[in-house]
């Protein structure tokens, strides 16, 4: 532990005086930093990179002053809408929602899409047929943790009706409700749900092998050319972050522990192994059109039949890409 804490210790300085450098080199350079609002909805893996381009000062080398506002994804995409921020970083379960009910919004990258969540369970409940009639832990109707927990129920043969679900939020304040026993099981992502492995949790079943759009940036589509520099900006600087996650592994534990209060080594380990063997972070920031027809099946049969005509590409635009791979 102590070998991991002189690691960790010697990345802080080193991005420490790093990204001093890029500050006095945007100054130097005369320009003034375009400020951009970017929101993201949990402090879990999957933002990974607008936390590593805050640490690398990949906005600052871009020209952007970034800020970086954690809210509720039950309202991130009327934040949006409204104007109180510029981009949201977020998966495709609170989007397309939106957009079917008339939202004028879209992805403009991809920044992950591999699916992410498992099902754990009291220590004493030992298979799905044990949830029946208890109370099962989720996000609002429309987050990503709430269409996460409809697809385990599913693959474990349940329907949300077979339990008492209740609403409490995000990965972590789920985490803290399962530790607390206020719930029979709840649905994490890493790097809660190695978390549960660890303190010996039941894992009932996990989503791995599901088509999926994770986290990707939004941004309105009347803004999307009227700002396509700012755009370009921001892609530059999130791709920097993407090559770094698998570039230097000990500044991806590190970011990790930061952001998202992870201390232990094993679990910080096992969460970058399970990002990047396969890959989850996209190198290209492409949307995955599989991830968005797989949410769109999935939504057409349970909560929302009009997904069922809907196109993944109704969902992105790629003015902006296509000018990142001139």
């Amino acid at each position: 532990m102590g070998r991991f804490a002189s690691v960790i210790c010697s990345i802080f300085w080193l991005l420490v005086f790093s990204t001093f450098g890029d500050v006095r080199g945007a100054e130097r350079s005369g320009e003034k930093p375009l400020t951009i609002r970017i929101a993201y909805v949990s402090p879990v893996t999957t933002m990974a990179p607008i936390w590593i381009a805050t640490e690398i000062g990949a906005y600052q080398r871009e020209g952007l002053d970034a800020k970086i506002l954690y809210i509720d994804a039950k309202i991130a995409v009327a934040a949006l809408v409204a104007g109180e921020v510029d981009a949201v970083v977020i998966s495709a379960p609170s989007v397309i929602p939106a957009v079917l009910s008339g939202a004028n919004v879209a992805f403009i990258a991809g920044l992950h899409n591999k699916m992410i969540f498992s099902f754990h369970a009291q220590p004493d409940i030992r298979s799905p047929a044990e949830l029946r009639g208890k109370i099962v832990g989720t996000n609002r109707p429309g987050t990503p943790a709430d269409y996460g927990g409809r697809v385990a129920l599913a693959k474990m043969g349940l329907k949300l009706t077979d339990v008492q679900p209740m609403a409490l939020g995000s990965s972590g304040v789920m985490w803290s409700a399962l530790q607390s026993r206020q719930v029979a099981g709840v649905t994490l992502a890493p790097p809660y749900s190695f978390s549960a492995d660890a303190a010996g949790f039941s894992r009932l079943v996990d989503t791995y092998d599901k088509p999926y759009q994770n986290t990707g940036v939004v941004v309105r589509r009347d803004r999307i050319r009227p700002l396509a520099d700012t755009w370009l900006r921001l892609l530059r600087a999130l791709r920097q972050a993407n090559l770094r996650w698998y570039e230097d592994p000990k500044l991806a534990m590190f970011v990790l522990m930061k952001y998202t209060k992870q201390s232990d080594p094993e679990v910080l380990q096992k969460t970058y192994e399970f990002e990047t063997k396969p890959p989850g972070f996209t190198k290209d920031l492409k949307v995955s059109d599989a991830g968005l027809q797989g949410i769109l099946d999935f939504l057409a049969s349970t909560a929302r039949p009009e997904a069922g005509k809907a196109a993944p590409k109704e969902f992105y635009d790629t003015t902006i890409l296509d000018k990142l791979a001139k």
